[in-house]
Parts: C-alpha cells; structure tokens; sequence
C-alpha cells in the first residue's frame, strides 16, 4: 500500500477574482462573461488609442538606434 503524500494542487490566483466578479453580477456566471466581454473590447480600444499616439518614427529606430548606443 502507498502512504506517500500526494502534494496538493496549487491554488489558482485567479480564483477569488473570478469568485469577485460573479457576485457583483449579481451571481449570474453569464452577466460576468458578458461584462468581462465589455471591459475586454474597452481595453482594446485603449490600447488602440495608444498606438495610433505613438510615434511611428520612435518605434523605427527603437531597436536599431539602441544596437548603436550599446
């Protein structure tokens, strides 16, 4: 007969958060979804936003001015 401890699974993180967004929707598992959907594309957005503001001419010569400065 095996007696070895078997190690426990590690908790996930995410858990208490998913846990946390489900009750502020009210418990409903699918208005959670939809809301994580909703910040999903909001953030898409942002991060559109950003690189439409970021200079083109910056991101050309990022890693080929930094071999020359090294």
């Amino acid at each position: 007969m095996d007696h070895s401890v078997k190690p426990q699974p590690e908790a996930d993180p995410c858990e208490p958060a998913a846990d946390a967004i489900i009750e502020a929707c009210g418990g409903d598992p699918r208005e959670a979804v939809i809301a994580l959907l909703g910040e999903r594309d909001h953030l898409l957005g942002r991060i559109e936003a950003l690189e439409e503001s970021i200079s083109w001419g910056f991101l050309r010569a990022g890693p080929r001015h930094q071999a020359f400065t090294e």
